[in-house]
């Protein structure tokens, strides 16, 4: 993971001292590679006792093993690339270039960010329940619908949900078989946070995917599988990023997920393909 992810990671949890020196380091990679502690810690408005701290939390050996990683991470194309979403008259090529990076970064950190530790307790919880109801809003509501789709071909009855209007009255009685699947990149949503609250009052197991640690959801939500934080511009057009973080992270959790019951699943599978198989050679018949 990046130094840049790995700050992010962490900045929720910083002291305020530790957060300044954080801050200038995120928005000024290129000159705190050729600072000294000291000069870090005076323009940080901080001490250099908190930049070797600082340092020590992010597990750096040094201030220079950490410089030269920062270094390191800046020498990267991927890096070089700007993360605002186009700009006036920008080339179709320059915009591929843009997009591709972008991509390939989002699913590259992804991949690194998803652990092993988060995932096997999380399918477990899942393993649990045969009815799922998945709540996400905005670009996340499209992941919710891939998440329903994906686990009712293994027999779940899965509700996608994106308005919580409609969710909240299926919360009203919890009979004890269904769990409640929250998606967020922010995981501070109102609407998101409002459904962990009425779930987790009505006592609904509760399981999330969220793009930033430390999110308010882990009040109310154990078993959570982070994302790696999105690079998107604060005016995004679309919520390109994120979206390739969160479908990446649920295509690695679906595959983990069928290899757990492998027998099962995989039978659960294929007589979901050939019930669509059969369907479809119906309505070419039928032409």
């Amino acid at each position: 993971m990046s130094i840049e992810n790995e700050i992010l990671n962490f900045l929720p949890k910083l002291s305020k001292g530790k957060r300044k020196v954080a801050n200038y380091i995120l928005e000024n990679p290129n000159e705190v590679i050729k600072m000294k502690v000291a000069q870090l810690a005076k323009v940080a408005n901080s001490s250099p006792a908190t930049v070797i701290r600082f340092v020590k939390d992010l597990k750096k050996e040094s201030f220079m093993a950490f410089k030269i990683e920062l270094s390191a991470d800046l020498s990267k194309e991927s890096l070089k690339t700007s993360y605002e979403d186009i700009f006036a008259n920008e080339s179709l090529d320059s915009i591929k270039q843009k997009l591709l990076a972008n991509a390939q970064r989002a699913v590259k950190e992804t991949f690194e960010q998803l652990d092993e530790r988060e995932l096997k307790p999380f399918v477990a919880e899942l393993l649990k329940y045969r009815q799922i109801i998945v709540f996400g809003v905005g670009a996340s509501a499209l992941v919710a619908e891939n998440i329903a789709q994906k686990w009712s071909r293994l027999g779940y009855l899965a509700i996608a949900e994106h308005d919580l209007n409609s969710m909240l009255p299926q919360l009203a009685n919890n009979r004890g078989d269904t769990i409640i699947w929250l998606i967020s990149n922010s995981g501070k949503s109102p609407e998101i946070v409002d459904a962990a609250t009425y779930a987790w009052k009505n006592e609904f197991p509760i399981i999330a995917i969220v793009g930033r640690e430390n999110s308010i959801l882990e009040r109310y939500i154990k078993n959570i599988v982070h994302t790696a934080p999105s690079k998107e511009s604060n005016h995004r057009i679309a919520a390109t990023s994120s979206l390739l973080s969160q479908f990446s992270a649920i295509d690695i959790i679906f595959y983990y997920f069928v290899s757990q019951n492998y027998e099962v699943n995989v039978g659960m599978l294929r007589n979901s393909y050939e019930i669509v198989a059969e369907y479809r050679k119906g309505l070419n018949y039928r032409k």
